[in-house]
């Protein structure tokens, strides 16, 4: 993950192309509405765009940008008291070159665990989404979060051993 302190003279278009479609994955996972999930990635950047110069560079760039991602995404909800997306929706965002019988297999899979994701508790629901979604490091979801790492890695690792035995218990 790249830091603020390469970006000295801060360099908008590379901001946006190392953030925007990670910024973009952790909003569509949470929202229905695409038009809505595009909407927050864009005011996602209009603000760091806009605040830009009140980042002093002490913490990861990564954290400062997905703090306030997860702000936005935060105000919305509050707004439109709208439940996370479905897994129907959220199974299809990637795309493969597997055969039909292995992609109904993965997607079958993918469904499964992201069930069960969303019985966990809402700490190790936001960090397992912000590692495997947003691709970040513990140090900056605990930022992100406003959580000691220690703490994080703690989640991290109870959410992850929770959702093996249940895959364990399920095969």
């Amino acid at each position: 993950m790249t830091t603020a302190l390469i970006y000295a003279k801060p360099n908008q278009r590379q901001i946006y192309e190392d953030y925007s479609a990670k910024i973009y994955r952790y909003f569509r996972y949470r929202v229905k509405n695409v038009w809505d999930v595009e909407d927050l990635t864009t005011t996602v950047f209009i603000k760091v765009y806009s605040k830009l110069d009140q980042y002093d560079g002490r913490h990861p760039f990564g954290a400062w940008i997905f703090r306030i991602a997860h702000n936005a995404l935060i105000d919305h909800m509050r707004k439109k008291r709208e439940c996370p997306v479905d897994q129907d929706t959220f199974s299809t965002l990637t795309a493969t070159d597997k055969l039909p019988e292995e992609c109904l297999l993965t997607q079958e899979t993918t469904e499964g665990l992201w069930q069960k994701v969303h019985t966990l508790t809402t700490d190790q629901r936001n960090v397992i989404s912000l590692r495997y979604l947003a691709d970040l490091r513990m140090n900056e979801i605990a930022e992100i979060l406003g959580k000691t790492e220690a703490s994080v890695k703690i989640l991290h690792f109870r959410g992850i051993k929770k959702l093996k035995q249940m895959m364990d218990a399920k095969a």
